[in-house]
């Protein structure tokens, strides 16, 4: 006689065997260096010279974590007939001349919804000053920038050198070399924020100081950097950490967001030096779209660099005889750019220059640039600066959509949840010897590589790619390392063939076509160290 048991007894059964599968398949997928600890928090198992994943989470504006403010308008424009940038200017200038509060604001400028015909660009030169309008869509506040005769004969010599709207602080910020002291460990790993030095006595918490990291060309070459002979007429270079002053044990210093790479003694070490800041803050442009003037009848169908082209396609307009750029900053820290758009420019949605620090790029748009596809345009993000935050940004036809463009450019800079469309060329670090970089849910071709162009050079290293998707590639020199994590897509670089140098080891690819936990490296580690507050004042 067959036994039959109880319902209760089966129903356990079937769970006992069903369970382990279900925990298996919903188990998160963590990486081997970066984890949560027994609180939750993030921790970071270092490599074997100490060097971590950095805590990337000090960029964006204010440090991060901090909302957007919204800044009272204290002059208002309305659209009319023919040139406006002599009305918009002196709008500007009137704000520019009110005392500031207690926050640093002196009022924005209210650009009503329409249209406004531009002959001329746009000038920020004050802290606290905000340029607004009345949306970046297609019924909101529209700044067109008229071509001018000059623009129309020199061409492609605009797009690098026309921006319809500057913020600038001039002046800057200017080391104090008699303050300089020596970093005197032989190794500083990347992720590190403290360090011994010489003499700490007079330095004290709240310092702006430079942590600059030095290195030769003995340092250039041990990465494999090859034709050696193109650095025949410098030395040295130096990596510079704009930092805070946050604690001093003795002769050890920390400050408040970390190097990102290594500074160590037998490629020339490193020091700490204090400097005077004259750049202006609290500046920002929004809910604005910006529409460039350009010739319809010029017309190509080369893709690829410049006089090389890779492949012919469909025509498209290719007139450089105009603006470049719509938001150029420079010399500005604590400042944004959020909900603008972008039709018709030929170089950069927004340029942010090696001057600036603790920037917001949020909520913006890029679609239909108007140049050739080639070398030199189509720079749609474009960091020089650093501790930078670009999120929730899309670039259509750009060719290096989400790009740090400054040599030795040291971040911590983030792009996030960002993508492109239509690509005609990869996001990277595009420039020599760039570090801190971290794209995290990006949509792109993304590459960090090294590129046998002139200079040879490497485009990157010691930056991470973080849940990504699309074409990558993510190689690593000798001496240094390049990290891809729940990178989704096949490595491999289909733009600027002429310059890929395969024969370097890919760098650490962890959990490859597969996505990792937490979702966003930026926002846990925002959440880790200042709450789940500020993740929610950024817009998450």
């Amino acid at each position: 006689m067959k036994r039959i048991l109880p319902l209760p007894v089966y129903i356990i059964l079937f769970a006992l065997i069903l369970f382990p599968v279900l925990s298996a398949g919903e188990a998160p997928n963590y990486t081997s260096m970066v984890y949560p600890g027994a609180d939750g928090a993030l921790e970071y198992a270092p490599d074997y010279l100490g060097n971590t994943i950095p805590d990337y989470s000090h960029a964006g504006y204010m440090g991060g974590g901090v909302r957007l403010p919204h800044v009272p308008a204290r002059e208002t424009v309305l659209p009319v007939n023919g040139d406006a940038a002599p009305m918009i200017q002196t709008a500007i200038d009137n704000v520019s001349a009110l005392p500031p509060d207690g926050d640093g604001f002196r009022g924005a400028v209210l650009l009503k919804r329409g249209y406004y015909e531009l002959h001329s660009p746009l000038t920020i030169s004050e802290s606290g000053v905000v340029l607004r309008g009345e949306g970046s869509g297609d019924t909101g506040t529209i700044l067109f920038a008229k071509t001018t005769p000059e623009m129309i004969e020199k061409k492609r010599n605009y797009l690098n050198s026309t921006f319809l709207i500057t913020i600038d602080g001039g002046a800057g910020i200017e080391t104090m070399p008699e303050t300089a002291q020596d970093i005197t460990v032989d190794y500083v790993p990347a992720g590190a924020v403290s360090f011994k030095v010489r003499s700490a006595k007079e330095f004290n918490v709240g310092d702006t100081v430079i942590v600059r990291g030095k290195i030769n060309k003995e340092y250039l070459f041990a990465l494999g950097i090859k034709n050696k002979e193109k650095f025949a007429n410098r030395d040295t270079w130096s990596y510079d950490y704009d930092r805070v002053i946050t604690e001093i044990r003795g002769d050890e210093i920390q400050v408040d967001a970390p190097v990102t790479c290594p500074i160590e003694a037998k490629w020339g070490g490193g020091e700490i030096v204090k400097y005077t800041d004259r750049r202006i803050s609290q500046v920002g442009v929004e809910n604005i779209r910006g529409v460039s003037d350009y010739d319809q009848t010029v017309l190509s169908n080369e893709y690829g660099q410049m006089n090389r082209p890779n492949y012919i396609g469909a025509e498209y307009y290719a007139d450089e005889g105009h603006y470049g750029t719509l938001i150029r900053m420079n010399n500005v820290r604590n400042g944004w750019v959020r909900d603008v758009s972008m039709r018709h420019f030929g170089k950069s949605l927004v340029l942010l220059e090696t001057g600036v620090k603790w920037i917001t790029v949020q909520d913006c748009e890029s679609r239909e640039p108007v140049s050739r596809a080639n070398g030199g345009r189509r720079f749609i993000y474009n960091i020089s600066g650093q501790l930078c935050l670009v999120q929730r940004c899309t670039s259509d036809k750009g060719r290096h959509s989400f790009v740090l463009g400054g040599s030795l450019t040291t971040g911590p800079n983030v792009f996030l949840d960002c993508t492109a469309t239509k690509i005609y060329g990869s996001s990277e670090p595009h420039a020599t010897l760039i570090v801190g970089a971290l794209y995290d849910n990006v949509k792109a071709s993304i590459a960090f590589r090294y590129a046998e162009s002139n200079p040879p050079r490497w485009l990157g290293i010691w930056d991470v790619l973080w849940n990504c998707e699309g074409l990558f590639l993510c190689q690593r020199p000798p001496i240094a390392q390049n990290y891809a994590f729940g990178q989704i897509g096949l490595q491999v670089n289909v733009f600027n063939a002429a310059f890929l140098d395969y024969s370097f080891d890919n760098g650490h690819i962890e959990s490859w076509d597969e996505h990792v936990n937490p979702r966003s490296l930026y926002l846990k580690q925002l959440e880790d160290r200042l709450g789940s507050q500020a993740v929610e004042n950024i817009g998450y």
